[in-house]
């Protein structure tokens, strides 16, 4: 069963991207059928409780980052976050966040380094948003177990 989740998360992620590279747009109806089969996914693995306090932690500091940005981030990013959240629980949900921002971060200096973006150019999130989702998804565990060893 784990698989055809896996297959659903990575379809809906796969359909963010694109529409979010061609339009700088991130679908509703895409993030909501996301956060239905989440949620049937974590009813059959039992772990309800786990991806509620994922959806809010992660809601809450889009929405703060989004409040605090003025607008630099879309309200389709702050949408997206708190479904990554019910996928991921909190703790790869931030490994998830840490990774679209530090990643979103290199590119856009990339761009701007390179000539071709200004400092104030709008750059589509939802492809770094579901990066990391994605590299969460498989491998956030891990990550956090690394990262707890140092501590």
């Amino acid at each position: 069963m784990e698989f055809l989740f896996c297959c659903c998360f990575l379809f809906c992620l796969g359909v963010h991207v694109y529409t979010d590279i061609k339009e700088m747009l991130l679908y509703d109806k895409v993030s909501l059928a996301l956060a239905a089969v989440g949620l049937l996914r974590c009813f059959w693995q039992g772990t309800f409780s786990a991806a509620v306090l994922g959806s809010v932690v992660l809601g809450v500091m889009m929405l703060v980052i989004y409040y605090a940005s003025h607008g630099g981030l879309g309200e389709g990013d702050v949408k997206l976050a708190p479904v990554l959240g019910l996928w991921l629980g909190w703790q790869q949900g931030l490994v998830c966040l840490l990774l679209a921002f530090v990643s979103g971060a290199l590119y856009g200096a990339l761009l701007w380094l390179l000539g071709k973006a200004q400092s104030h150019s709008a750059l589509p999130f939802g492809p770094f948003l579901c990066g990391g989702g994605i590299a969460a998804y498989f491998y956030g565990a891990k990550l956090v177990a690394w990262y707890c060893q140092y501590i």
